[in-house]
């Protein structure tokens, strides 16, 4: 039997499957083959619907928005002799924050401090409250090469009631030849 796919060719089908038994005793449809028709076409749709609502989900994901008002910014870095061990080896890097109306309950801020060789070092800094003043860090024996240094940073502001928000910043300098004893440190505070 050969017939274009429409409404008739779909209850002659339904009339085929109807006489047909899955198991001895169960029969497969046992209803009226329009009404039948009418239940499985809205059976089918409402399936087509699930199954692109599945495979939406995971493209639907809450997403990270850029820091629109304020600022977050590296203010300055510079070396010197900050662990008073007569050699200028120390970085000191000031963090700036001028978040107008924005009140986080959490900063994180991600740090990546690359030396001259491509080496580097890096930290996270969290912060519980709006800060009001710089963050004061100060890298210990970490200018240990000569050449450009870059410090940057990705901060991530919780909270806020605006969502999760993020801002980026760096900077380079050029701190002076040589190489200090003791270990690397870091030390942060406002």
């Amino acid at each position: 039997m050969v017939c274009a796919i429409n409404k008739n060719c779909f209850i002659n089908i339904l009339k085929i499957i109807r006489k047909t038994t899955l198991i001895s005793g169960f029969v497969i449809l046992m209803c009226d083959e329009p009404m039948r028709y009418v239940r499985t076409r809205g059976l089918l749709m409402l399936l087509c619907v699930i199954l692109v609502g599945i495979m939406a989900i995971p493209t639907v994901r809450a997403q990270t928005r850029s820091l629109v008002l304020g600022s977050i910014a590296i203010q300055d870095a510079y070396y010197g002799d900050l662990d008073s061990d007569q050699i200028e080896d120390d970085i000191k890097i000031l963090v700036a924050f001028q978040l107008d109306d924005i009140q986080p309950s959490r900063i994180e801020l991600y740090f990546d401090l690359v030396l001259p060789s491509g080496n580097g070092y890096s930290f996270k800094v969290i912060i519980y409250g709006c800060p009001t003043s710089a963050l004061n860090l100060d890298c210990i024996n970490m200018a240990t090469e000569s050449g450009i240094y870059t410090v940057s940073m990705v901060a991530f502001l919780y909270g806020s009631g605006t969502g999760k928000l993020y801002t980026t910043d760096y900077l380079e300098f050029d701190p002076p030849t040589g190489a200090g004893p003791g270990l690397p440190d870091i030390v942060a505070y406002f």
